[in-house]
């Protein structure tokens, strides 16, 4: 399997993951025209693309969805609940390419697709854990205000995780945002601080872990470096070399091999 994160963030966000038969992107959250970009970025084209997954109704993991499924004939994946919620954003979708998710389900005959509830204030958002023929396993959630135990189950021995550092708590209270705001973003269906990724990744590590790229870190309630030292240090106390990557918002990572 294959991955890039082509961009996360409040702007935008979108993911592609391929094994030998299938490519699918997790959210297109991004113009048409920008994900056509990042992707030509890691020599990959829309026109190869088998399907795409959408994790809630947001404008930023939506927005490039219609236009791309319409464009190129490509299957989107979604919860009936997230298409009731966003279908004015999508624009009408060929029925035939309407897939509503309700259990695991196979694309290509190559990728094996589970999604799982998560908390998060959309009107039903979920990850994804994704598993190719040969056994490996990604496991995505961007959007995602508490770990129970349905995400660590969904978690358990993934070889790359995509989770969200959303927030650091102390510049999250000092920031321009109203109270509201404040304690939306720090709630239960909110999203996840650094503290609590950092503490997710340590509780998830095991032998099979290659790498964890951190997602949809704020621009104005957090800071790379900030990101970086919370993780390292959660990492070097309980003494795990473990390769880590933050997730940008204008720019896709390098392909990653698993």
């Amino acid at each position: 399997m294959k991955i890039s994160i082509l961009g996360s963030g409040s702007g935008g966000n979108s993911t592609y993951i391929e094994s030998e038969k299938g490519k699918i992107l997790v959210d297109a959250g991004f113009s048409c025209k920008k994900i056509e970009e990042r992707l030509n970025f890691i020599e990959r084209e829309l026109n190869d693309i088998n399907g795409i997954l959408i994790t809630h109704e947001h404008i930023d993991h939506i927005q490039g969805a219609g236009i791309i499924s319409r464009k190129y004939n490509i299957p989107i994946y979604i919860t009936p609940e997230s298409f009731k919620a966003g279908e004015s954003k999508l624009g009408k979708i060929n029925p035939e390419n309407l897939r509503f998710i309700k259990d695991k389900f196979i694309i290509n005959d190559s990728l094996l697709v589970k999604p799982f509830d998560v908390m998060h204030d959309a009107q039903r958002t979920v990850g994804y854990r994704i598993e190719s023929q040969s056994g490996k396993v990604i496991a995505i959630s961007t959007d995602i205000g508490y770990v129970n135990n349905i995400v660590r189950e969904n978690f358990k021995a993934a070889d790359v995780m995509i989770i969200e550092s959303n927030y650091d708590y102390n510049m999250l209270m000092n920031c321009n945002y109203p109270w509201d705001l404040k304690a939306r973003v720090k709630g239960r269906n909110g999203h996840l601080s650094n503290n609590e990724a950092a503490k997710f990744i340590k509780e998830m590590y095991n032998e099979n872990l290659k790498k964890v790229y951190l997602a949809h870190i704020s621009k104005d309630s957090n800071n790379p470096d900030i990101v970086k030292d919370t993780i390292a240090q959660e990492l070097r106390a309980n003494k795990i070399n473990l390769d880590y990557e933050l997730a940008k918002q204008d720019v896709a990572t390098k392909l990653f091999e698993i």
